[in-house]
């Protein structure tokens, strides 16, 4: 019979390797998670991997110890906990009791003090103990009962393995620990005494006292000194060092009896945290042995699945007649690919009820179908879903149903009736605080693991295209995808209900804008192939030339692109002052490159240069082409309704929005964005919408008197601030007011606002006081925004979208500050993009209603792109111009910049 084991859990030491192990892990409001998802895995690790009979954690109470009135200057090196990981703690000693793990702190002592109080109890319990911990000092404690595993080396230790580690006995490491002291406690030892010399001086003298009894017997001059002079550092160091084993602690060994998890609480805690991996692990995983009953998730028992893979004729009829008797149901389209210009339908699911969803395969290869079954023929199949899937008063969900309006498109199919996108109900009610795919909204809304897309198609080289997919794993997917849906939406529902705002925000902005965006999908922005190639020609040419440039002046040839090797030129051969070393390196960050070159450096202007160049040939250039649709030679963007804080507009795969125009290569790249023979392209960009915004919402008289009367506002601006004579204005005088302008806007502090402008905090901080008493309202707007933040924990838009601002009252002084500046931004900034949406929404339907053939093909922030026939120009900018400038009644005027030409540069 095997001896029970009792497990000791250095906790504080796993919550430091945890934090410190893993970084930039954090929730998406911001939370920081990573010592917390550390030290679950490395729990679980040990409970899984040893299945301990007994089991407890151990933690720092902290504050001062006893050893703290031996020595006031006990770690007093030690730099305070950090405030990303202080937060952390509370859900750590949730978690702990979640696990139902035995837990144990005690003010004025330290964790291994109860460590070593409770591994001797154990081990006269007749236990054998395990104390689970990387610090060394406790090999001070290992007995032939009492190991040590060291969970980083993975190592045991034993008292032959402490005995070739300190180079004496375990009875004696206390000793040579006394000697040496210990520089990460702040513990003064005796000077020049290292591990092998203590070993050799304990082996010889036996213990610490003898030692310093008989120091005439040491025959080195210098070493006989060092420990007269350190005698009484020696002897507080063998206090300070010495685990104390007899902590007044009450405890019952039964208390220390391992049990069975709350497997519903645990799960709780980790979907809160955002752990989806470890939900999905979890569900996986059978209870452990020790537990009385299987986990159930009692507040969403999973259905059971009715899932239905439609290929016969008999079957296809029956579901047809089903489908068309339901008022409402969901549906998601499976495709070759995520791009759906280019990508072909290969099957449809449905579902309308829990546990029941419907795939029909059109398009899997043969290879991919059981053996002797086929699959229903693509137009038979959507001619009999068309006239359903274009009634609006059928109502449909999806996951961004976006995709299937513009997949089925391209089938000829116009999907209509499109009430319910599980994504945008998520992105509306939670924003950043939560990812919005589905497998994330499943966990979160229903508390159930989905089967990923890798889960059937594989990853990597290996990965394959749904088409190829085995019909037997596919059909079980779609269908899931389709259910889940349903389910999320209808559970999101009632919420959104709650905010009438939010909620009328859905029905007369995001719902309708998703045509819209389809249609701006499918049509494109047609590219000059010719024009690309030799923008990245010359791009390649600079960039050559450029790499020569650098290789001069850094006296000789390294990979620029290489980190390591730069910080290595810049810091230590040129000898620059300022650089910060990483564990990697030297930082060479933007913001340690734009300093240096703002101190006059040559080198990393020509650095920063050197990337701009690149990515402006890559992602821009080459990237473009290589987007380009083969037949149309149009490039797709997609436009993404929800992956903003503020509800703006992103654009991927490609990512037209950040193509950087106020470089030559930008105006280049956007040139060759061309209209068709015979048309032109017409751009239409809001002026000034964020300072209008400003106005409008802080009620500030002198910005909207300025506006009124169609003044230019950073002229406007300089002439309050400088008194700029605004019939001669000054461009220096001008380009300062709209950095302060912008900067405002953008919460910018007096130190950042000095930075911006080359000047010092204090000047920059006069200027922000003269701006806020010329512009009365401006202060009291930015106040109260903040305020609403830390009561509310969102900030609002005019059209009723909520911003969270999860960090507004964070601990972490820079956390708080940088959540205040985006607090300040995000009413204006959503504003901006409740505004543009509007617009489009009325515009498209203008258009349509005009029987134009003029149609909007890229947005980009608060511009508009339209492709418009040369004779229909000049009724279509009146047009333009209507529905931009009257999409929203403010108390400043609307006013739309707007130009035509026959590429996109020429346009803007």
């Amino acid at each position: 019979m095997t001896t029970p084991r009792l497990y000791l859990i250095d906790g504080s030491g796993y919550i430091y390797r945890a934090f410190y192990g893993i970084k930039n892990l954090a929730r998406r409001d911001g939370f920081p998670t990573n010592a917390i998802f550390g030290f679950i895995k490395m729990i679980r690790k040990v409970i899984h991997e040893h299945g301990p009979e007994y089991v407890a954690l151990i933690f720092d109470a902290g504050g001062k110890v006893f050893r703290h009135q031996l020595d006031p200057n006990y770690k007093a090196n030690r730099h305070s906990m950090p405030d990303d990981l202080r937060v952390q703690l509370p859900v750590i000693r949730q978690l702990a009791k979640t696990l139902n793990l035995a837990t144990f702190e005690q003010t004025g002592f330290e964790a291994d003090d109860i460590i070593g109080t409770l591994a001797r109890a154990g081990e006269q319990a007749g236990l054998e103990v395990v104390i689970v911990s990387g610090d060394k000092d406790l090999m001070q404690i290992v007995t032939p009962g009492i190991s040590i595993l060291d969970p980083g080396k993975d190592q045991w230790i034993r008292p032959a393995d402490v005995e070739t580690h300190w180079g004496v006995p375990v009875h004696q490491v206390t000793q040579v620990m006394a000697l040496m002291g210990d520089t990460s406690d702040n513990i003064k030892g005796v000077p020049n005494i290292g591990i092998k010399t203590a070993a050799q001086l304990i082996r010889e003298f036996g213990d610490l006292t003898t030692l310093l009894t008989r120091l005439d017997q040491i025959p080195q001059p210098m070493r006989r000194k060092n420990l007269q002079e350190s005698a009484h550092l020696a002897r507080l160091a063998l206090q300070l060092v010495t685990v104390d084993c007899n902590v007044p602690l009450t405890w019952d060994l039964t208390a220390l009896k391992r049990r069975a998890p709350d497997r519903e609480a645990f799960r709780t805690l980790v979907l809160e945290m955002e752990f989806s991996s470890l939900a999905k692990e979890l569900d996986q995983t059978p209870p452990d042995p020790i537990d009385e009953q299987p986990y159930t998730d009692k507040t969403s028992p999973p259905p059971p699945l009715n899932y239905q893979i439609i290929t016969t004729e008999t079957a296809w009829h029956s579901f047809l007649d089903q489908l068309r008797q339901q008022p409402a149901f969901a549906l998601d389209t499976e495709t070759t690919g995520t791009d759906p210009s280019q990508a072909k339908l290969v099957g449809l699911s449905f579902s309308w009820s829990a546990g029941r969803a419907f795939y029909i395969p059109v398009n899997h290869v043969p290879a991919a179908l059981p053996e002797g079954q086929s699959q229903l023929a693509l137009q038979q199949v959507l001619t009999g879903l068309t006239p359903i899937l274009e009634d609006p008063t059928i109502l449909k969900t999806g996951q961004n149903i976006k995709f299937e309006y513009v997949m089925l498109r391209q089938y000829g199919v116009r999907l209509a009736g499109m009430a319910r996108d599980s994504m945008l109900f998520s992105n509306l009610l939670y924003g950043g605080s939560r990812r919005h795919n589905l497998d994330a909204i499943a966990l979160a809304e229903l508390g159930r693991t989905t089967t990923t897309f890798k889960d059937v198609a594989g990853i990597g080289k290996k990965q394959v295209t749904f088409d190829q997919v085995p019909l037997q794993e596919a059909g079980p997917y779609a269908c899931e995808d389709a259910e889940i849906a349903w389910l999320a939406a209808e559970k999101m529902a009632p919420a959104l209900e709650t905010m009438p705002s939010v909620l009328k925000l859905y029905h007369q902005v995001e719902a309708p804008l998703i045509p819209v965006l389809g249609e701006m999908e499918l049509a494109g922005a047609l590219v000059d192939r010719s024009a690309m190639r030799q923008i990245s020609e010359k791009l390649h040419q600079s960039l050559t030339q450029l790499t020569q440039e650098i290789h001069t002046m850094a006296g000789e040839v390294f990979n620029i692109n290489s980190t390591q090797q730069l910080g290595v030129i810049l810091f230590e051969k040129l000898g620059i002052k300022g650089g910060k070393r990483t564990k990697t390196g030297y930082s060479t960050d933007v913001e340690v490159l734009t300093r240096l070159a703002d101190q006059g450096h040559d080198l990393p202007e020509k650095i920063l240069e050197y990337r701009t160049l690149t990515k402006l040939q890559s992602t821009y250039a080459e990237g473009l082409i290589e987007r380009m649709h083969p037949t149309t030679g149009r490039i797709h963007t997609r436009y993404n309704q929800a992956a903003t804080l503020t509800g703006r507009l992103s654009s991927s795969e490609p990512n037209l929005q950040n193509i950087p125009v106020r470089r030559p290569e930008g105006q280049a790249i956007r040139s060759a964005f061309i209209a068709p023979p015979g048309h032109l392209l017409l751009s239409a960009d809001y002026s000034q919408i964020e300072l209008r915004l400003l106005a409008h919402l802080g009620q500030v008289p002198r910005l909207q008197s300025a506006f009124a009367q169609g003044l230019d506002i950073h002229a406007a601006t300089a002439a309050e601030l400088f008194g700029m004579d605004l019939a001669a204005p000054d461009p220096t005088l001008r380009r300062l007011a709209k950095t302060i302008n912008f900067g405002l806007i953008y919460g910018m502090s007096p130190y950042g606002l000095a930075k911006r402008l080359g000047i010092s905090p204090g000047e920059a901080n006069s200027y922000m006081k003269l701006y806020f008493q010329r512009y009365q309202g401006v202060q009291a707007f930015m106040d109260q925004t903040i305020r609403f933040a830390r009561e509310h924990g969102y900030v609002e838009t005019l059209g009723g979208r909520r911003c969270f601002i999860n960090e507004i009252a964070h601990t972490n002084r820079t956390l708080r500050e940088l959540a205040e500046r985006t607090a300040i931004n995000a009413p204006l900034q959503g504003s901006a993009a409740d505004l543009i949406k509007m617009a489009m929404i009325r515009l498209h339907h203008a258009l349509i209603a005009h029987r134009f053939r003029s149609r909007m093909i890229l947005q980009v922030h608060d511009e508009l792109v339209l492709e418009v026939p040369e004779e229909e120009w000049p009724t279509v900018q009146t047009v333009v111009r209507e529905a931009m400038e009257q999409a929203m009644t403010l108390s400043v005027p609307l006013r739309v910049d707007m130009g035509i030409g026959k590429n996109w540069a020429e346009a803007h």
